[in-house]
């Protein structure tokens, strides 16, 4: 009996463990993508002219 709580013991651990590593590091590819969108941003507004991280042209709708 012992042994059978210890198993679900740790399958509920683990399971509770990756629930939350899953979270924290969508948290993080979040936190990140929204610094690359500022410093993208930022080195816009401090280089108005340069071509290598200028926003994409849309190209226009036709009718």
């Amino acid at each position: 009996m012992d042994s059978i709580n210890e198993i679900l013991d740790a399958i509920i651990r683990g399971s509770l463990l990756g629930f939350l590593a899953g979270f924290w590091l969508m948290g993080l590819a979040a936190i990140w993508k929204w610094f690359l969108g500022v410093a993208k941003r930022f080195l816009h507004w401090l280089f108005p002219k340069a071509k290598w991280f200028q926003p994409k042209e849309q190209p226009p709708k036709g009718n």
